[in-house]
């Protein structure tokens, strides 16, 4: 899939600016990950500009995005409960384990929000947050931009 194939899929520009200065732009098949950036970027302007039609949210249509994408976040947060986490015993010596996916293969969530993002690559993009600072994050438990992230919980299809 070429980049112009991707961006044929989504439905939605988004462009962000942080105090009149522009901060990030990126393609979204939803608007889900809104509620992210308003987390990261407190006073932010946000433009959306719906690909399908042509055309430009208004103020009070980002706003009640914004909402919208708060709602939907909230109720998968819900379903977070049903997820066990279970710890790993610390293991002196541990053998090296060989890994099924290279870990910025791996889907990301911010611990604040619940968003999951299904890589590293896409966190980055989405959030404007340098990529090795999001992969120090995960390995060290920090925060950046008063956000914490972590390897999201593995869900089985069934």
């Amino acid at each position: 899939m070429t980049k112009n194939d991707y961006t044929m899929m989504q439905k939605f520009f988004v462009s962000v600016f942080v105090k009149d200065k522009y901060e990030n732009s990126y393609f979204s098949e939803n608007l889900d990950d809104l509620v992210t950036i308003k987390a990261l970027h407190k006073d932010c302007a946000i433009f959306i500009f719906d690909l399908e039609d042509f055309v430009m949210f208004s103020k009070e249509q980002v706003e009640n995005e914004i909402q919208k994408s708060c709602l939907r976040w909230k109720k998968s947060l819900e379903r977070l409960d049903e997820i066990e986490i279970v710890e790993e015993p610390e293991v002196e010596d541990k053998p090296k384990q060989t890994k099924s996916k290279k870990y910025w293969e791996r889907s990301v969530m911010c611990v604040e929000t619940g968003q999951i993002f299904s890589s590293i690559r896409q966190c980055s993009e989405r959030t404007g947050i340098p990529y090795m600072t999001i992969v120090n994050c995960i390995k060290n438990g920090n925060a950046t931009r008063g956000l914490h992230f972590a390897n999201a919980p593995h869900h089985s299809n069934e």
